[in-house]
């Protein structure tokens, strides 16, 4: 009888999975639909997605990270001990609700940065090397990480290096799960 009632209520109210499925599944759809049109860029242009993304958070926030510093300006330039609390009370303040706008562009760009994760791994899944123009960072890294090569104004990047004392390949793709 208990397992009738309990049938009979999920079929009424759902499981947590079915209200998981039906919460998630148009981020999915959102977050394939940037993956689709990731499978055209070059390299070059699928990294430069996240400078891109960089440039929209500062821009999103940069009104913040004026205020904060003007008020820090003064904050420090204030001789009397009050005003000075009350500055620091108010970068608290302007602190706090950068971190909440950070959170509203974070959630807004999370669909096309796990496209751009996605795409990543489906290209490094299916090629040994990828190659792109070489930056400061690829150079620092080819310096340390045999995995990735400089050739010319070029940055080869091996699908394959040694971690933890391990061989590793990188052979997957994210899913929808």
């Amino acid at each position: 009888m208990l397992n009738f009632f309990k049938k009979t209520v999920k079929k009424l109210v759902g499981s947590k999975q079915d209200k998981d499925m039906a919460l998630y599944a148009p981020l999915v759809d959102e977050i394939n639909a940037h993956y689709e049109r990731m499978h055209a860029l070059s390299n070059d242009e699928l990294r430069a997605k996240t400078t891109a993304f960089k440039a929209r958070i500062a821009d999103y926030l940069s009104e913040y990270d004026k205020a904060i510093a003007e008020t820090r300006r003064d904050a420090e330039r204030a001789d009397d001990f009050e005003v000075k609390e009350q500055l620091f009370d108010q970068i608290d303040k302007l602190q706090k609700e950068k971190d909440e706008q950070l959170e509203i562009i974070l959630k807004e760009l999370l669909p096309e940065a796990f496209a751009v994760v996605k795409e990543t791994a489906r290209r490094f899944a299916e090629n040994e090397t990828l190659e792109v123009t070489a930056t400061d960072h690829d150079r620092a890294l080819a310096a340390r990480k045999s995995h990735v090569e400089i050739q010319g104004d070029k940055a080869i990047w091996h699908n394959e290096w040694v971690a933890a004392g391990g061989h590793i390949k990188w052979n997957m793709v994210h899913y929808d799960v």
